[in-house]
């Protein structure tokens, strides 16, 4: 009996579905209400996360859905007295592994039959999506902070890459939706339905995971230079270097997507591999890096809402103190300084501290331009 790994299993499928869908959910939400909060309104990158977080929910769903349904994290049940070609096997559990179908619960009638979003078909038309989105995402914030002049080598680069990432996005998603050309019902058929209707899957799917590394790649690094360029202390290029970096995880997950499509195409389609186990394998990680990716994308805004926190906190530590210090030398004050009102001392407003950082820029980061050998703010 073959084994599978922690990630084909269907308690860790599960576990990755939800909280993933809830950490992606919880960084958004938290990015929007940074962006309320100090007061700087909603921009580009900010709202193309939103329907990234959406999605990838929905990838959570589907992951979910399909365990319960048994067409995720189990093997393929063969018909009684099937010796054919395994790959060949076309039965209602490898069809729901397939597309997006019609399940009717027990006790429905046909009329009020609901569509859940099954397997591997929402996924792959989904997965182009949701990567180009988080990319986006990333290379508006980049031009938001970076670009001071949009003709400038920086802004150029930046634009440049804006739209070689949309044309990817665009171009995978309808390459998954007409892979079979018109023949849409091969998509969920056998395997051997799609090798013989559809165009090369296993090249495109080698394709669309290799491109994608290598723009996490070029996305996730595009900051570290521009931060080295910036006019402040080592340990801060460091510290918000660092902040960028964290996004490299979602590149580890992109990596294990491509090392498994390098196998899978360089040993084509084996007739003894379980294919819902491989398509669970290729979804969970797919999973962990949509996931990853949005939070990732966000984690410049909570790294933000840190400081506020930390700043109201020390402020307001202060004012405790020094107004603790006042009322017991009040008494003294006013007694050297008989016949008089006594000093004033006015009490900090902790609001007013909050407004002076609303005022700055977007992330507090000094951003220098290159060109004008200034700082803006």
């Amino acid at each position: 009996m073959a084994t599978y790994g922690y990630y084909q299993q269907p308690g860790h499928v599960i576990t990755a579905g939800v909280l993933l869908s809830l950490l992606a959910l919880l960084a958004v939400s938290l990015r929007l209400w940074t962006r309320y909060k100090c007061g700087q309104g909603f921009r580009a990158d900010d709202w193309l996360i939103v329907p990234a977080a959406l999605l990838t929910v929905g990838q959570g769903i589907n992951l979910v859905v399909g365990v319960a349904n048994k067409s995720l994290a189990t093997t393929v049940v063969r018909p009684t007295g099937y010796d054919a070609n395994p790959l060949a096997i076309h039965t209602p559990q490898t069809e729901a592994m397939g597309k997006v179908s019609a399940v009717s619960l027990p006790g429905n009638t046909t009329s009020n039959r609901f569509w859940v979003c099954q397997a591997e078909f929402y996924y792959i038309s989904t997965l182009p999506l949701i990567l180009g989105l988080v990319k986006l995402s990333f290379l508006l914030f980049y031009v938001r902070i970076f670009v001071v002049h949009r003709t400038g080598a920086i802004g150029i680069m930046l634009y440049t890459l804006i739209v070689i990432v949309s044309l990817w996005t665009v171009a995978f998603f309808f390459a998954v939706i007409f892979e079979c050309r018109l023949n849409f019902w091969a998509a969920w058929g056998s395997t051997v339905d799609v090798i013989d209707n559809c165009f090369n899957t296993l090249s495109y799917i080698y394709g669309l995971c290799l491109s994608d590394f290598i723009t996490d790649v070029v996305v996730i690094l595009i900051p570290i230079p521009l931060v080295w360029r910036l006019k402040i202390s080592r340990r801060r290029k460091i510290a918000i270097a660092g902040i960028f970096l964290l996004g490299a995880v979602s590149i580890a997950a992109s990596l294990t997507r491509l090392i498994m499509m390098i196998q899978i195409v360089y040993g084509g389609f084996d007739p003894s591999d379980d294919s819902i186990m491989v398509v669970t394998k290729y979804m969970y990680w797919g999973m962990v890096e949509c996931g990853t990716g949005v939070t990732a994308a966000c984690l410049s805004s909570l790294q933000v809402l840190a400081r506020i926190s930390s700043i109201d906190s020390a402020w307001h530590s202060l004012v405790s103190v020094f107004t603790s210090r006042h009322r017991n030398r009040s008494v003294d004050s006013v007694s050297h300084h008989n016949g008089s009102d006594g000093v004033s001392y006015p009490s900090p407003n902790p609001k007013a501290s909050r407004n002076g950082y609303k005022h700055t820029s977007d992330d507090a980061l000094p951003m220098r331009d290159w060109t004008a050998g200034r700082e803006t703010v």
